[in-house]
Protein backbone atom coordinates (compact mmCIF):
# COMPACT_ATOMS: atom_id res chain seq x y z
CA UNK A 1 0.00 0.00 0.00
CA UNK A 2 1.08 3.76 0.27
CA UNK A 3 2.40 5.65 2.89
CA UNK A 4 -1.08 6.27 4.51
CA UNK A 5 -3.53 4.08 3.25
CA UNK A 6 -5.29 5.78 0.32
CA UNK A 7 -3.59 9.02 0.24
CA UNK A 8 -5.84 10.11 -2.36
CA UNK A 9 -8.73 11.10 0.21
CA UNK A 10 -6.69 12.21 3.14
CA UNK A 11 -7.20 11.76 7.02
CA UNK A 12 -10.23 13.57 7.58
CA UNK A 13 -11.96 11.45 5.45
CA UNK A 14 -10.04 7.90 6.54
CA UNK A 15 -10.79 8.82 9.71
CA UNK A 16 -14.31 9.13 9.25
CA UNK A 17 -13.91 5.57 7.06
CA UNK A 18 -12.58 4.39 10.58
CA UNK A 19 30.70 1.31 -14.77
CA UNK A 20 34.44 -0.62 -15.87
CA UNK A 21 35.47 -2.56 -13.35
CA UNK A 22 39.23 -2.87 -12.58
CA UNK A 23 41.28 -5.35 -10.74
CA UNK A 24 43.21 -2.37 -8.69
CA UNK A 25 39.81 -0.79 -7.61
CA UNK A 26 37.50 -3.06 -6.09
CA UNK A 27 40.46 -5.52 -5.27
CA UNK A 28 42.20 -2.47 -2.98
CA UNK A 29 38.73 -1.82 -1.09
CA UNK A 30 38.04 -5.90 -0.54
CA UNK A 31 40.95 -6.06 1.94
CA UNK A 32 39.49 -3.89 4.11
CA UNK A 33 36.50 -5.60 4.38
CA UNK A 34 38.60 -8.11 6.81
CA UNK A 35 38.23 -5.50 9.60
CA UNK A 36 34.54 -6.41 10.06
CA UNK A 37 32.80 -4.47 12.14
CA UNK A 38 30.29 -5.63 15.26
CA UNK A 39 26.69 -6.74 13.58
CA UNK A 40 24.32 -4.17 15.09
CA UNK A 41 20.89 -5.32 13.21
CA UNK A 42 20.13 -8.65 14.52
CA UNK A 43 22.06 -11.53 16.77
CA UNK A 44 21.92 -14.06 13.43
CA UNK A 45 24.75 -12.34 11.56
CA UNK A 46 28.33 -13.49 12.87
CA UNK A 47 31.64 -11.50 12.30
CA UNK A 48 33.80 -13.81 10.17
CA UNK A 49 36.65 -12.02 8.12
CA UNK A 50 37.28 -12.69 4.72
CA UNK A 51 41.13 -14.99 3.86
CA UNK A 52 43.55 -12.71 2.65
CA UNK A 53 44.29 -13.42 -1.57
CA UNK A 54 47.92 -13.45 -3.25
CA UNK A 55 46.64 -10.79 -5.40
CA UNK A 56 45.44 -8.31 -3.17
CA UNK A 57 47.39 -4.74 -2.78
CA UNK A 58 49.43 -4.50 0.46
CA UNK A 59 49.08 -0.63 -0.06
CA UNK A 60 47.23 1.23 2.58
CA UNK A 61 44.13 1.85 1.75
CA UNK A 62 40.40 2.65 3.68
CA UNK A 63 37.09 1.58 4.37
CA UNK A 64 36.18 4.93 2.23
CA UNK A 65 37.19 3.16 -0.51
CA UNK A 66 35.16 -0.05 -0.55
CA UNK A 67 31.99 2.09 0.21
CA UNK A 68 32.42 4.75 -2.32
CA UNK A 69 32.51 1.77 -5.06
CA UNK A 70 29.86 0.64 -3.93
CA UNK A 71 27.36 3.16 -4.14
CA UNK A 72 28.85 3.30 -7.82
CA UNK A 73 28.94 -0.64 -9.23
CA UNK A 74 25.88 -2.15 -10.82
CA UNK A 75 25.26 -5.78 -10.78
CA UNK A 76 26.69 -5.99 -14.60
CA UNK A 77 29.87 -4.28 -13.51
CA UNK A 78 30.40 -6.92 -10.27
CA UNK A 79 29.50 -9.72 -12.73
CA UNK A 80 32.34 -8.64 -14.63
CA UNK A 81 34.43 -8.63 -11.65
CA UNK A 82 33.43 -11.93 -10.35
CA UNK A 83 34.13 -13.71 -14.33
CA UNK A 84 37.23 -12.07 -14.58
CA UNK A 85 38.28 -13.58 -11.32
CA UNK A 86 38.70 -9.83 -9.73
CA UNK A 87 36.82 -10.97 -6.74
CA UNK A 88 34.54 -13.99 -5.69
CA UNK A 89 30.99 -14.30 -4.71
CA UNK A 90 32.38 -14.85 -1.15
CA UNK A 91 34.19 -11.61 -0.75
CA UNK A 92 31.49 -9.67 -2.63
CA UNK A 93 29.03 -11.02 0.36
CA UNK A 94 31.19 -10.11 2.68
CA UNK A 95 31.94 -6.56 1.61
CA UNK A 96 28.33 -6.22 1.18
CA UNK A 97 27.37 -7.21 5.19
CA UNK A 98 29.76 -4.55 6.41
CA UNK A 99 28.43 -2.12 3.88
CA UNK A 100 24.96 -2.80 6.14
CA UNK A 101 27.19 -2.51 9.43
CA UNK A 102 28.46 0.79 8.39
CA UNK A 103 25.37 2.47 7.49
CA UNK A 104 22.45 0.91 9.07
CA UNK A 105 22.31 1.10 12.30
CA UNK A 106 25.53 3.15 13.10
CA UNK A 107 26.94 6.21 10.84
CA UNK A 108 24.08 7.90 9.11
CA UNK A 109 22.02 5.36 10.74
CA UNK A 110 19.25 4.90 7.68
CA UNK A 111 16.99 1.71 8.77
CA UNK A 112 17.12 -0.05 5.76
CA UNK A 113 17.11 -3.72 7.29
CA UNK A 114 15.08 -5.58 9.31
CA UNK A 115 17.00 -8.84 9.42
CA UNK A 116 20.35 -10.31 7.74
CA UNK A 117 20.74 -14.05 7.49
CA UNK A 118 23.29 -15.57 9.54
CA UNK A 119 26.80 -15.05 7.65
CA UNK A 120 28.13 -18.49 8.24
CA UNK A 121 25.28 -19.64 6.14
CA UNK A 122 25.57 -17.04 3.30
CA UNK A 123 29.32 -17.61 2.92
CA UNK A 124 28.88 -21.47 2.55
CA UNK A 125 26.22 -20.74 0.01
CA UNK A 126 28.75 -18.33 -2.00
CA UNK A 127 31.54 -21.16 -1.84
CA UNK A 128 28.82 -23.37 -3.47
CA UNK A 129 28.29 -20.51 -6.52
CA UNK A 130 31.78 -19.85 -6.55
CA UNK A 131 32.62 -23.68 -6.94
CA UNK A 132 30.00 -23.58 -9.97
CA UNK A 133 31.73 -20.39 -11.27
CA UNK A 134 34.94 -22.35 -11.53
CA UNK A 135 33.43 -25.28 -13.04
CA UNK A 136 31.69 -23.24 -15.89
CA UNK A 137 28.37 -23.51 -14.34
CA UNK A 138 26.97 -20.03 -14.66
CA UNK A 139 22.74 -20.04 -13.90
CA UNK A 140 22.42 -16.55 -15.28
CA UNK A 141 23.84 -13.11 -15.22
CA UNK A 142 23.16 -12.77 -11.73
CA UNK A 143 24.65 -15.85 -10.81
CA UNK A 144 26.91 -14.90 -7.37
CA UNK A 145 25.50 -11.65 -6.57
CA UNK A 146 23.74 -10.43 -3.30
CA UNK A 147 20.14 -9.02 -3.30
CA UNK A 148 17.33 -7.89 -0.60
CA UNK A 149 13.71 -8.68 -0.36
CA UNK A 150 11.09 -6.79 1.11
CA UNK A 151 9.89 -7.87 4.67
CA UNK A 152 6.79 -9.53 2.63
CA UNK A 153 8.56 -13.02 1.56
CA UNK A 154 9.21 -16.06 2.71
CA UNK A 155 12.44 -17.33 2.44
CA UNK A 156 13.42 -20.97 3.61
CA UNK A 157 13.25 -21.28 7.23
CA UNK A 158 16.94 -22.77 7.29
CA UNK A 159 17.89 -19.19 6.75
CA UNK A 160 16.28 -17.65 9.90
CA UNK A 161 14.45 -14.75 8.08
CA UNK A 162 11.40 -14.62 9.19
CA UNK A 163 8.42 -12.35 7.00
CA UNK A 164 7.36 -9.36 9.69
CA UNK A 165 5.86 -6.90 7.69
CA UNK A 166 7.67 -4.76 10.36
CA UNK A 167 5.23 -5.45 12.95
CA UNK A 168 6.78 -6.49 16.34
CA UNK A 169 3.81 -9.30 16.80
CA UNK A 170 5.38 -11.81 13.91
CA UNK A 171 8.94 -10.73 15.19
CA UNK A 172 9.54 -14.80 15.92
CA UNK A 173 7.02 -16.37 13.39
CA UNK A 174 8.16 -19.53 11.11
CA UNK A 175 6.90 -20.06 7.30
CA UNK A 176 6.95 -23.86 6.24
CA UNK A 177 8.31 -23.08 3.20
CA UNK A 178 10.28 -20.56 0.74
CA UNK A 179 8.18 -18.43 -2.00
CA UNK A 180 8.16 -19.63 -5.32
CA UNK A 181 9.52 -16.02 -5.74
CA UNK A 182 12.96 -16.82 -3.64
CA UNK A 183 13.01 -20.40 -5.15
CA UNK A 184 13.50 -18.38 -9.15
CA UNK A 185 15.91 -16.01 -7.65
CA UNK A 186 18.58 -18.89 -5.79
CA UNK A 187 17.94 -21.30 -8.93
CA UNK A 188 19.72 -18.06 -10.89
CA UNK A 189 22.14 -18.24 -8.52
CA UNK A 190 20.96 -14.88 -6.50
CA UNK A 191 22.06 -14.84 -2.39
CA UNK A 192 19.29 -13.19 -0.69
CA UNK A 193 21.18 -11.68 2.42
CA UNK A 194 18.40 -10.01 4.04
CA UNK A 195 14.74 -8.41 4.23
CA UNK A 196 14.59 -4.84 4.36
CA UNK A 197 12.30 -2.31 6.43
CA UNK A 198 9.33 -1.09 5.12
CA UNK A 199 6.22 1.26 6.35
CA UNK A 200 4.54 -1.58 8.55
CA UNK A 201 1.98 -3.68 7.13
CA UNK A 202 2.23 -1.51 4.17
CA UNK A 203 0.89 1.83 5.75
CA UNK A 204 -2.20 -0.05 5.65
CA UNK A 205 -1.87 -0.69 10.07
CA UNK A 206 -3.17 2.91 10.98
CA UNK A 207 -2.48 6.96 10.82
CA UNK A 208 1.11 7.81 11.62
CA UNK A 209 2.23 5.39 9.74
CA UNK A 210 5.13 7.22 8.06
CA UNK A 211 7.31 6.43 4.94
CA UNK A 212 9.32 3.75 6.24
CA UNK A 213 8.38 3.22 9.68
CA UNK A 214 8.31 0.08 11.58
CA UNK A 215 8.44 -1.70 15.44
CA UNK A 216 10.84 -3.83 13.82
CA UNK A 217 13.07 -1.74 11.35
CA UNK A 218 12.49 2.08 12.99
CA UNK A 219 12.32 4.90 10.72
CA UNK A 220 14.11 4.59 7.72
CA UNK A 221 16.25 7.65 6.70
CA UNK A 222 16.70 9.44 3.11
CA UNK A 223 20.30 9.16 1.92
CA UNK A 224 19.67 12.07 -0.23
CA UNK A 225 18.22 14.42 1.98
CA UNK A 226 19.96 15.29 5.31
CA UNK A 227 18.51 14.77 8.70
CA UNK A 228 15.97 13.48 11.04
CA UNK A 229 11.96 12.63 10.03
CA UNK A 230 10.04 15.39 12.51
CA UNK A 231 6.53 14.05 14.28
CA UNK A 232 5.64 17.87 12.19
CA UNK A 233 6.63 16.84 9.05
CA UNK A 234 3.95 15.50 6.47
CA UNK A 235 3.80 12.27 4.89
CA UNK A 236 5.53 12.76 2.09
CA UNK A 237 7.87 15.76 3.04
CA UNK A 238 11.30 16.15 0.91
CA UNK A 239 13.14 14.26 4.02
CA UNK A 240 10.79 11.16 3.68
CA UNK A 241 12.22 8.36 1.95
CA UNK A 242 8.75 7.14 1.11
CA UNK A 243 7.48 4.11 1.00
CA UNK A 244 6.36 1.39 1.61
CA UNK A 245 8.90 -0.93 0.11
CA UNK A 246 11.45 1.93 1.66
CA UNK A 247 14.20 -0.59 2.45
CA UNK A 248 14.75 -2.13 -1.02
CA UNK A 249 15.29 1.40 -2.03
CA UNK A 250 17.90 2.32 0.46
CA UNK A 251 19.37 -0.88 0.08
CA UNK A 252 20.28 -0.55 -3.61
CA UNK A 253 20.93 2.84 -3.15
CA UNK A 254 23.53 2.53 -0.31
CA UNK A 255 25.45 -0.76 -2.31
CA UNK A 256 24.35 -2.82 -0.07
CA UNK A 257 23.07 -4.72 -2.79
CA UNK A 258 22.70 -4.02 -6.37
CA UNK A 259 19.29 -5.37 -7.10
CA UNK A 260 16.28 -5.89 -4.76
CA UNK A 261 12.73 -6.84 -4.46
CA UNK A 262 9.80 -4.51 -3.34
CA UNK A 263 5.94 -4.70 -3.00
CA UNK A 264 3.44 -2.40 -4.51
CA UNK A 265 -0.18 -1.89 -4.41
CA UNK A 266 -0.29 1.94 -5.66
CA UNK A 267 3.26 3.31 -5.17
CA UNK A 268 4.85 1.35 -2.31
CA UNK A 269 7.77 0.44 -5.15
CA UNK A 270 7.95 3.37 -7.31
CA UNK A 271 7.67 6.27 -4.99
CA UNK A 272 10.76 4.97 -2.56
CA UNK A 273 12.93 4.30 -5.68
CA UNK A 274 12.04 7.82 -7.14
CA UNK A 275 13.39 9.68 -3.75
CA UNK A 276 16.43 6.92 -4.55
CA UNK A 277 17.12 8.07 -7.96
CA UNK A 278 16.56 4.44 -8.52
CA UNK A 279 14.82 2.54 -12.22
CA UNK A 280 12.25 -0.19 -10.58
CA UNK A 281 9.16 -1.80 -12.38
CA UNK A 282 6.41 -2.83 -10.73
CA UNK A 283 4.88 -6.20 -12.42
CA UNK A 284 2.03 -6.49 -13.69
CA UNK A 285 -1.25 -7.26 -11.07
CA UNK A 286 -2.87 -10.47 -10.39
CA UNK A 287 0.19 -12.25 -12.50
CA UNK A 288 2.85 -12.80 -10.16
CA UNK A 289 2.34 -15.98 -8.07
CA UNK A 290 1.67 -14.92 -4.49
CA UNK A 291 2.37 -18.08 -3.32
CA UNK A 292 4.75 -17.56 0.12
CA UNK A 293 4.15 -13.25 -0.50
CA UNK A 294 2.16 -11.49 2.65
CA UNK A 295 -0.17 -9.52 0.03
CA UNK A 296 -2.88 -7.44 1.90
CA UNK A 297 -4.47 -5.90 -1.27
CA UNK A 298 -4.07 -8.54 -3.97
CA UNK A 299 -6.22 -7.25 -6.29
CA UNK A 300 -3.86 -4.19 -6.78
CA UNK A 301 -0.56 -5.39 -4.70
CA UNK A 302 2.19 -7.18 -6.68
CA UNK A 303 6.10 -7.25 -6.81
CA UNK A 304 9.03 -5.77 -8.57
CA UNK A 305 12.99 -5.02 -8.96
CA UNK A 306 14.20 -1.87 -8.10
CA UNK A 307 18.30 -1.19 -9.44
CA UNK A 308 20.61 1.63 -10.33
CA UNK A 309 20.97 0.65 -14.27
CA UNK A 310 18.14 -0.41 -16.51
CA UNK A 311 20.13 -3.74 -17.71
CA UNK A 312 20.45 -4.69 -14.05
CA UNK A 313 16.14 -4.22 -13.60
CA UNK A 314 15.62 -6.29 -16.94
CA UNK A 315 17.77 -9.18 -15.25
CA UNK A 316 15.66 -8.88 -12.33
CA UNK A 317 12.93 -8.76 -13.90
CA UNK A 318 13.18 -12.27 -16.09
CA UNK A 319 13.76 -13.97 -13.16
CA UNK A 320 10.20 -12.57 -11.39
CA UNK A 321 8.71 -13.26 -14.51
CA UNK A 322 9.85 -16.91 -14.40
CA UNK A 323 7.42 -16.74 -10.77
CA UNK A 324 4.40 -15.91 -12.62
CA UNK A 325 1.53 -17.88 -13.05
CA UNK A 326 1.76 -18.30 -16.43
CA UNK A 327 6.05 -17.97 -16.41
CA UNK A 328 6.89 -15.61 -19.47
CA UNK A 329 10.69 -14.79 -20.87
CA UNK A 330 11.28 -11.03 -21.50
CA UNK A 331 11.42 -10.07 -25.06
CA UNK A 332 12.88 -6.37 -24.25
CA UNK A 333 14.88 -4.41 -26.57
CA UNK A 334 17.80 -2.35 -25.54
CA UNK A 335 16.96 1.14 -26.86
CA UNK A 336 19.22 4.52 -27.56
CA UNK A 337 16.81 6.48 -28.80
CA UNK A 338 12.59 6.80 -28.58
CA UNK A 339 12.34 6.34 -31.97
CA UNK A 340 9.17 4.52 -32.74
CA UNK A 341 7.83 5.59 -29.49
CA UNK A 342 4.67 7.40 -29.10
CA UNK A 343 3.83 9.00 -25.38
CA UNK A 344 1.32 11.03 -23.85
CA UNK A 345 2.34 13.10 -20.86
CA UNK A 346 -0.55 14.65 -18.51
CA UNK A 347 -0.43 17.88 -17.25
CA UNK A 348 1.68 17.81 -13.75
CA UNK A 349 -0.25 20.40 -11.29
CA UNK A 350 -3.09 18.02 -12.12
CA UNK A 351 -1.76 15.27 -10.74
CA UNK A 352 0.88 16.24 -7.79
CA UNK A 353 0.99 15.00 -4.68
CA UNK A 354 -1.80 16.20 -2.64
CA UNK A 355 -1.21 19.00 -0.15
CA UNK A 356 -2.22 17.12 2.97
CA UNK A 357 0.98 14.61 2.07
CA UNK A 358 3.84 17.21 0.87
CA UNK A 359 3.77 21.11 0.83
CA UNK A 360 3.76 21.76 -3.22
CA UNK A 361 4.95 25.29 -2.72
CA UNK A 362 5.31 27.46 -6.32
CA UNK A 363 9.68 26.57 -6.51
CA UNK A 364 8.54 22.77 -6.53
CA UNK A 365 5.67 23.36 -9.28
CA UNK A 366 7.70 25.11 -11.42
CA UNK A 367 10.94 22.75 -11.50
CA UNK A 368 8.40 19.92 -12.05
CA UNK A 369 6.77 21.59 -15.08
CA UNK A 370 10.17 22.97 -16.59
CA UNK A 371 11.57 18.87 -15.82
CA UNK A 372 8.78 17.15 -17.01
CA UNK A 373 8.44 19.48 -20.47
CA UNK A 374 12.48 19.27 -20.97
CA UNK A 375 11.49 15.56 -20.39
CA UNK A 376 9.14 16.04 -23.49
CA UNK A 377 11.55 17.98 -25.53
CA UNK A 378 14.21 15.19 -24.67
CA UNK A 379 12.41 12.22 -26.50
CA UNK A 380 10.94 14.34 -29.02
CA UNK A 381 14.26 15.00 -30.32
CA UNK A 382 15.24 11.72 -30.03
CA UNK A 383 12.81 10.54 -32.47
CA UNK A 384 9.68 10.04 -30.25
CA UNK A 385 6.35 11.51 -30.72
CA UNK A 386 4.36 13.08 -27.24
CA UNK A 387 0.83 14.22 -26.72
CA UNK A 388 1.04 16.98 -23.99
CA UNK A 389 -1.36 17.18 -22.34
CA UNK A 390 -3.93 14.42 -22.41
CA UNK A 391 -6.65 14.35 -19.93
CA UNK A 392 -7.43 11.38 -17.77
CA UNK A 393 -9.93 10.64 -14.83
CA UNK A 394 -8.22 11.49 -11.82
CA UNK A 395 -8.17 8.29 -9.10
CA UNK A 396 -10.26 10.54 -6.36
CA UNK A 397 -13.06 10.47 -9.18
CA UNK A 398 -13.30 6.95 -9.72
CA UNK A 399 -16.14 6.28 -7.36
CA UNK A 400 -18.56 3.20 -6.47
CA UNK A 401 -22.03 3.87 -5.33
CA UNK A 402 -20.18 7.19 -4.24
CA UNK A 403 -17.60 5.58 -2.50
CA UNK A 404 -13.87 5.64 -3.44
CA UNK A 405 -13.54 2.75 -5.68
CA UNK A 406 -9.77 2.35 -4.58
CA UNK A 407 -10.48 2.07 -0.69
CA UNK A 408 -13.78 0.01 -1.55
CA UNK A 409 -11.56 -2.70 -2.44
CA UNK A 410 -9.11 -2.23 0.18
CA UNK A 411 -11.07 -2.16 2.55
CA UNK A 412 -13.23 -5.39 1.85
CA UNK A 413 -9.38 -7.41 1.09
CA UNK A 414 -7.24 -6.31 4.14
CA UNK A 415 -8.78 -8.59 6.70
CA UNK A 416 -9.54 -12.08 4.66
CA UNK A 417 -5.94 -11.84 3.29
CA UNK A 418 -4.30 -11.13 6.78
CA UNK A 419 -5.99 -14.28 7.61
CA UNK A 420 -5.39 -15.99 5.05
CA UNK A 421 -1.39 -16.01 4.88
CA UNK A 422 -1.09 -16.13 8.82
CA UNK A 423 -3.31 -19.49 8.78
CA UNK A 424 -0.56 -21.26 6.63
CA UNK A 425 2.35 -20.06 9.38
CA UNK A 426 3.85 -23.20 11.22
CA UNK A 427 4.57 -21.22 14.22
CA UNK A 428 3.00 -17.51 15.29
CA UNK A 429 1.18 -16.00 18.09
CA UNK A 430 -1.61 -14.65 16.04
CA UNK A 431 -4.01 -16.18 13.06
CA UNK A 432 -6.34 -13.55 12.30
CA UNK A 433 -6.77 -9.76 11.71
CA UNK A 434 -8.65 -9.43 14.73
CA UNK A 435 -5.60 -11.51 16.89
CA UNK A 436 -3.21 -9.01 15.74
CA UNK A 437 -5.73 -6.09 16.43
CA UNK A 438 -5.95 -7.43 20.27
CA UNK A 439 -2.43 -7.93 20.59
CA UNK A 440 -1.32 -4.58 19.37
CA UNK A 441 -3.78 -3.45 21.63
CA UNK A 442 -1.94 -5.24 25.15
CA UNK A 443 1.34 -3.95 23.65
CA UNK A 444 1.70 0.15 22.89
CA UNK A 445 4.64 0.26 23.39
CA UNK A 446 5.33 -1.89 20.37
CA UNK A 447 3.89 -0.32 17.94
CA UNK A 448 6.15 2.85 16.98
CA UNK A 449 3.36 5.45 16.97
CA UNK A 450 1.31 4.18 14.64
CA UNK A 451 -2.34 3.83 15.98
CA UNK A 452 -4.84 0.70 14.46
CA UNK A 453 -7.60 3.39 12.30
CA UNK A 454 -7.17 1.44 8.97
CA UNK A 455 -7.05 -2.09 10.56
CA UNK A 456 -9.88 -1.62 12.95
CA UNK A 457 -12.00 -0.63 9.81
CA UNK A 458 -10.72 -3.46 7.41
CA UNK A 459 -11.92 -5.87 10.67
CA UNK A 460 -15.50 -4.38 10.72
CA UNK A 461 -15.52 -4.05 6.93
CA UNK A 462 -19.13 -5.63 5.75
CA UNK A 463 -19.16 -5.99 1.69
CA UNK A 464 -20.08 -8.84 0.67
CA UNK A 465 -18.46 -11.23 -1.82
CA UNK A 466 -20.29 -10.52 -4.40
CA UNK A 467 -20.32 -6.29 -3.76
CA UNK A 468 -16.42 -6.66 -3.86
CA UNK A 469 -16.59 -8.94 -6.98
CA UNK A 470 -18.81 -5.68 -8.57
CA UNK A 471 -16.46 -3.24 -7.21
CA UNK A 472 -13.40 -4.72 -8.37
CA UNK A 473 -14.93 -4.95 -12.20
CA UNK A 474 -16.00 -1.50 -11.97
CA UNK A 475 -12.50 0.13 -10.83
CA UNK A 476 -10.75 -1.82 -13.68
CA UNK A 477 -13.43 -1.07 -16.13
CA UNK A 478 -13.41 2.65 -15.42
CA UNK A 479 -9.77 3.16 -14.75
CA UNK A 480 -8.54 0.96 -17.69
CA UNK A 481 -11.49 0.58 -20.34
CA UNK A 482 -12.75 4.22 -19.92
CA UNK A 483 -9.24 5.95 -18.62
CA UNK A 484 -6.20 4.45 -19.30
CA UNK A 485 -6.82 2.16 -22.02
CA UNK A 486 -9.50 4.54 -24.23
CA UNK A 487 -6.63 7.35 -24.12
CA UNK A 488 -4.51 5.23 -25.29
CA UNK A 489 -6.44 4.37 -28.09
CA UNK A 490 -7.31 7.52 -28.92
CA UNK A 491 -3.80 8.64 -29.31
CA UNK A 492 -2.42 5.38 -30.65
CA UNK A 493 0.47 5.26 -26.97
CA UNK A 494 2.79 3.12 -25.54
CA UNK A 495 2.82 4.57 -22.69
CA UNK A 496 1.55 7.03 -20.50
CA UNK A 497 3.74 9.28 -18.02
CA UNK A 498 3.06 11.46 -15.53
CA UNK A 499 5.13 12.57 -12.38
CA UNK A 500 6.02 9.99 -9.69
CA UNK A 501 5.09 12.24 -7.46
CA UNK A 502 1.67 11.88 -7.55
CA UNK A 503 -1.37 9.62 -7.94
CA UNK A 504 -0.93 8.04 -11.20
CA UNK A 505 0.19 4.90 -9.35
CA UNK A 506 -3.34 4.44 -8.13
CA UNK A 507 -4.88 4.58 -11.71
CA UNK A 508 -2.90 2.37 -12.94
CA UNK A 509 -3.35 -0.29 -10.37
CA UNK A 510 -6.72 -0.07 -10.38
CA UNK A 511 -6.72 -0.40 -14.17
CA UNK A 512 -4.41 -3.25 -13.79
CA UNK A 513 -1.23 -1.70 -15.62
CA UNK A 514 2.59 -2.50 -14.76
CA UNK A 515 4.50 0.46 -13.75
CA UNK A 516 7.91 1.94 -14.01
CA UNK A 517 10.17 4.72 -12.81
CA UNK A 518 13.26 6.62 -14.29
CA UNK A 519 15.26 9.26 -12.57
CA UNK A 520 13.89 12.70 -13.67
CA UNK A 521 15.67 15.16 -11.33
CA UNK A 522 16.30 16.55 -8.13
CA UNK A 523 14.23 19.34 -6.42
CA UNK A 524 16.00 22.51 -5.18
CA UNK A 525 17.62 23.23 -2.28
CA UNK A 526 16.86 19.76 -0.89
CA UNK A 527 18.66 17.28 -3.20
CA UNK A 528 15.67 15.01 -3.02
CA UNK A 529 15.26 12.77 -6.25
CA UNK A 530 12.03 12.75 -7.77
CA UNK A 531 10.71 10.84 -10.93
CA UNK A 532 9.01 10.43 -14.03
CA UNK A 533 6.07 7.54 -14.44
CA UNK A 534 5.72 5.28 -17.20
CA UNK A 535 2.35 3.19 -17.97
CA UNK A 536 1.98 0.87 -19.92
CA UNK A 537 -1.02 -2.15 -20.93
CA UNK A 538 -1.28 -5.10 -18.60
CA UNK A 539 1.94 -7.70 -19.63
CA UNK A 540 4.15 -5.20 -21.14
CA UNK A 541 7.24 -4.80 -19.20
CA UNK A 542 9.43 -5.94 -22.13
CA UNK A 543 8.29 -2.02 -23.67
CA UNK A 544 8.59 -0.67 -20.47
CA UNK A 545 12.27 -1.69 -20.07
CA UNK A 546 13.08 -1.01 -23.49
CA UNK A 547 11.26 2.95 -22.95
CA UNK A 548 13.39 2.86 -19.56
CA UNK A 549 16.50 1.94 -21.70
CA UNK A 550 16.19 4.73 -23.65
CA UNK A 551 15.74 7.34 -21.03
CA UNK A 552 18.80 6.17 -19.76
CA UNK A 553 20.81 6.41 -23.03
CA UNK A 554 19.72 9.91 -23.14
CA UNK A 555 19.35 11.00 -19.57
CA UNK A 556 23.03 12.17 -17.52
CA UNK A 557 24.49 9.69 -14.95
CA UNK A 558 22.11 9.18 -11.47
CA UNK A 559 23.68 11.68 -8.68
CA UNK A 560 25.12 9.17 -5.93
CA UNK A 561 23.84 9.57 -2.36
CA UNK A 562 24.91 12.98 -0.59
CA UNK A 563 24.28 11.78 2.70
CA UNK A 564 26.25 8.75 2.57
CA UNK A 565 29.12 10.51 0.57
CA UNK A 566 29.17 12.66 3.05
CA UNK A 567 29.60 10.22 5.65
CA UNK A 568 32.19 8.38 3.54
CA UNK A 569 34.42 11.59 3.75
CA UNK A 570 34.37 12.09 7.53
CA UNK A 571 34.50 8.24 7.63
CA UNK A 572 37.09 6.43 9.77
CA UNK A 573 40.29 5.14 7.88
CA UNK A 574 41.64 1.78 8.06
CA UNK A 575 45.15 0.54 7.27
CA UNK A 576 46.33 -2.87 5.80
CA UNK A 577 47.56 -5.63 8.28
Amino acid sequence: MRIIWSWLFGPTFLSGFASNVTKSGLMRSLQSSMYSRPHLIGATFQQRPITNRSDLPSSATSIGDTQLRLLQLTAKDLQDGLQNGSWTSEELVNVSLSQIESFDRQGPCIHAMINVAPRAKLLAQTRVLDLERREGKLRGPLHGIPIVLKDIVDTDPYWELPTTQGAKVLQHVKNARQSKLVEKLTNAGLIVIGKTNLSEFGAGKGENGVGGLSALGGQAKSVYVAGGIRKEDKGLANINPGGSSTGSALAVAAGYTPVSIGGEADGSLTTPASRAALYALKCTPQTISSEGIFLTVPTFETIGGMAKSVRDLADITQIILQAAKEPKSLDAEFRKDFKGFTLGFVDPPKWKLPEFLFDPDEAYLAQMKLNIEQAIDRIRDSGGVVHYPIDLIHPSEVKFKGYPGYLKVLSAEVRDSINKYLFKLTETPVRTLKEIIDWNDRHPEDQAGIDQTYFTAAQNDSTTPNELAEAREFVKDTAGNNAIFKIMDEFNLDAICAPTDGPICTLAAMAGCPTACVPLGYLKPSGRPFGLSFIARPGKEDLLLGLMSAWEATSDPRKLPSVLLDFISDGPKLQDA
